[in-house]
């Protein structure tokens, strides 16, 4: 399980200041499944999540459920609610069982007035979710879902440590979960699936995906 002093934004604090942090946040935990925020409620905290997933979400008009993000340990969310004093823009449920740490957004707008090394952190964060969203809508609109399943894949491998054959990929969303992240339906990214297994791409089963061949898999997706 993650601490307050592994995460980017606190890193090269004293402890003694972490300590002070971590008095004024609150450990929170969450069931799979679980909501831990609603679209709409007011975004007056920061939450960090010290150990399982998050997903982030939201629902069209006619009730189908859009995945914004697969949130893991060391990630922050809420943060653009607190800075920008808007209500929620997505909802978010527990993936996994899940471990969070919830800040006041009082205190975090604070440390980044009075902290450079907390700023600056704050803002690469904000910027990585620029250049990620853009990334998502060029995928969107130019890929098909062969290619964006492939590309999820390389961004999850990435995210779990270095992109090498015979690396096991631990904790996936379910296939349903996976078509919402990537556009598309459950049965297209399980039919996507069998053929990078029947390829020798990867090896996948009910509870687990290994990649065997990390370069076919880059060049597929065109990365």
């Amino acid at each position: 399980m993650r601490r307050l002093g592994d995460l980017e934004w606190f890193v090269g604090v004293s402890e003694d200041r972490l300590a002070r942090i971590q008095l004024a946040c609150i450990r929170r935990s969450f069931e799979q499944g679980e909501r831990i925020l609603e679209r709409g409620d007011p975004g007056q905290t920061v939450l960090f999540v010290l150990a399982g997933q998050v997903l982030a979400v939201q629902w069209t008009q006619a009730g189908r459920e859009i995945v914004y993000n697969d949130i893991g340990p060391g990630s922050a969310f809420g943060e653009l609610s607190v800075i920008s004093g808007a209500p929620r823009s997505l909802s978010l449920y527990a993936r996994t069982d899940c471990t969070l740490l919830e800040m006041p957004g009082s205190l975090l707008l604070e440390l980044i007035d009075s902290d450079l090394s907390i700023r600056q952190a704050v803002m690469r964060g904000l910027v990585r979710r620029v250049y990620d969203l853009t990334e998502r809508v060029q995928e969107l609109t130019a890929l098909g879902v062969e290619d964006r399943l492939r590309a999820y894949l390389l961004r999850t491998a990435l995210e779990q440590g270095e992109l090498e054959a015979g690396q096991t990929l631990s904790n996936l969303p379910t296939h349903a979960e996976i078509a919402n992240i990537v556009g598309a339906n459950r049965e297209a990214v399980s039919r996507s699936l069998a053929t990078l297994n029947r390829q020798g791409v990867i090896e996948s089963g009910r509870k687990f995906l290994r990649i065997l061949q990390p370069d076919a898999l880059m060049q597929m997706s065109g990365a």
